[in-house]
């Protein structure tokens, strides 16, 4: 109990600050304490969000009249993370204002699938393209039966599917094929880019899969879209208070 209250006593004493070797050290860990407070940012889900946040001049009434001075910054971080900034206080901080992100649900790519999953999946994660109805299209009419054949050449995929009880055409799958899934904020036009379409038969059923061609090169892509949707949807009057970092 008495080495508690000494304890205490000891931690409440001021900080020793020695020199040594022209270096200062002090015994204790100390905190600098901030000239300025700033908030915890907002959680939002759209780019319109932070459109509406600079338009509307949200919170300059709790901001003092330095910090309204201050530009924001728009820093786009990825296909999926947008947030908002003012430039840095007297601190050498940046106060973070609203945090945009999404997480999309994704098409399960490199997995095989048999084909009523494939189908659902094409349906629900893609945005509606010829190419995307052609794909779909094709795997509602493969089948399982005996007389369904695969001819791959590497580049170009042959499925024999039956299309009625005696009728069989042969369908060509051009390898890669452009899709345009749902992966960014909804007020982007979704990028398109390179899929490689698989097909394979196991025993009596047939599996599909899609494959990623573009090494993520979309992402790249979308980062640039989020920016000149900015650049387009603030005034030019407000460009000169926003930096866009992307």
């Amino acid at each position: 109990m008495l080495k508690e209250a000494i304890d205490r006593i000891l931690s409440l004493a001021a900080p020793t600050i020695t020199e040594i070797d022209g270096e200062r050290y002090a015994d204790r860990t100390l905190q600098r304490i901030k000239k300025e407070l700033v908030a915890a940012p907002l959680q939002v889900h759209t780019l319109s969000a932070l459109v509406d946040y600079i338009t509307e001049g949200a919170d300059e009434a709790a901001e003092s009249e330095e910090a309204i001075q201050r530009r924001f910054v728009v820093h786009v971080a990825d296909f999926d993370r947008v947030y908002l900034y003012r430039e840095l206080n007297s601190d050498k901080a940046r106060e973070c204002l609203l945090e945009a992100e999404i997480a999309v649900p994704t098409f399960p790519f490199g997995n095989w699938m048999d084909m009523e999953r494939f189908i659902i999946n094409m349906q629900t994660h893609f945005v509606p393209t010829e190419n995307c109805d052609a794909l779909v299209a094709l795997a509602g009419t493969v089948t399982a039966e005996d007389g369904t054949t695969l001819a791959d050449d590497g580049v170009t995929q042959k499925v024999t599917a039956r299309t009625g009880i005696s009728l069989v055409k042969k369908v060509d799958v051009p390898n890669p094929v452009m899709l345009a899934p749902f992966r960014t904020f909804p007020e982007i036009e979704q990028p398109a880019s390179p899929f490689v379409f698989r097909v394979k038969k196991e025993g009596t059923a047939i599996y599909a899969a899609l494959f990623a061609a573009d090494g993520d090169g979309w992402k790249r892509e979308t980062i640039l879209r989020i920016r000149d949707w900015f650049t387009m949807e603030l005034t030019d009057e407000q460009r000169q208070d926003v930096i866009i970092l992307a």
